[in-house]
């Protein structure tokens, strides 16, 4: 900002009627150009002393360190709006990036899950056929049959003494 936009922007400084970006800008130029805060000091004394006096209110002591708190008070609300701005634009961006990392890491798991499945399901088949053989997968040839109907009847004592007798003889 030139000096002479800054200066004709003074007036609607003092009347709070400037918008936020040339609130800033103004600021910004005034904290660096002395002619300009000069300036700014003598139209700010003779328009509040004007409106001090207009109200029948008492007259400030001191318009320069008023105008000092004012210029200081609205960079540093203009500061901490733009810090919370960055604070949260980087919570934002933090949550963003973390929820993109549990996902992708969550379709990961769900892929290697899907594999080793398939892993299992192959190996499976080739473990158990080398292990069992063709029992498993050929269960008709390797059947034990069992007759279940006929009963037996319960040996004695002394059929059970002889029959041990004979095996070990």
């Amino acid at each position: 900002m030139t000096c002479l936009e800054a200066q004709s922007k003074i007036i609607a400084y003092i009347d709070y009627n400037l918008e936020k970006d040339q609130k800033t800008e103004f600021l910004k130029h005034i904290q660096c150009c002395e002619n300009c805060k000069d300036e700014l000091n003598i139209y700010y004394t003779m328009i509040e002393g004007m409106r001090q006096l207009d109200n029948n209110m008492p007259l400030s002591k001191d318009f320069s360190v008023e105008l000092d708190n004012r210029i200081e008070h609205e960079l540093r609300v203009n500061k901490n709006k733009k810090s919370v701005m960055r604070s949260s634009i980087a919570v934002m961006a933090i949550v963003l990036i973390s929820f993109v990392l549990l996902t992708y890491a969550n379709f990961l798991n769900i892929i290697h899950e899907e594999e080793q499945a398939k892993l299992k399901a192959a190996q499976g088949e080739y473990y158990y056929y080398q292990t069992f053989d063709g029992y498993m997968f050929e269960p008709e040839e390797h059947a034990l049959v069992i007759n279940v109907e006929e009963e037996t009847p319960e040996m004695s004592f002394y059929e059970k003494v002889r029959y041990y007798k004979v095996l070990n003889h």
